[in-house]
């Protein structure tokens, strides 16, 4: 992520949507800010990387999210034992938060992005476009209009 502060101004966009990876980030830390660094689909992160993320998701009033990420994001948080049931909980709450609008498989598939970036990323470009929102990922925040 990038370091230092928030530079994005959120004013006239409906809400944010956070990729895969940094999803992964959230819930991990969530559970357990002590893993992050040590996990191994977060390793690569820092703590101060998570601080950043949480603000960035606190400018926001709306969440957006894919149901194929989600499915993904509860794929890679494998954790085990009581982190597990954590993450979980995390993952339900998420849902209870945030929007997820309808976005079928054969309609993602018809985005331009579909063949460079695959089904999950063309859904989230699909639900960005349809519902004015920023997406964010690893290195950037965008607004797809």
């Amino acid at each position: 992520m990038r370091p230092g502060g928030f530079w994005f101004d959120p004013a006239g966009v409906r809400g944010l949507l956070v990729d895969t990876n940094l999803l992964v980030l959230f819930v991990v830390g969530a559970v357990n800010r002590d893993r992050i660094e040590q996990f191994q689909r977060t390793r690569q992160y820092t703590l101060a990387d998570y601080d950043l993320l949480m603000r960035v998701i606190d400018r926001f009033s709306r969440l957006y999210r894919v149901a194929r990420v989600m499915a993904e994001v509860g794929n890679l948080t494998d954790l085990s034992g009581l982190e597990l049931l954590r993450v979980r909980y995390v993952l339900r709450e998420a849902l209870l938060v945030s929007h997820e609008p309808e976005m079928p498989s054969s309609r993602a598939a018809e985005h331009k992005i579909y063949d460079d970036l695959g089904l999950a990323d063309a859904a989230i470009a699909s639900v960005a476009r349809d519902h004015g929102c920023a997406v964010l990922t690893e290195t950037s925040i965008c607004i797809s209009r």
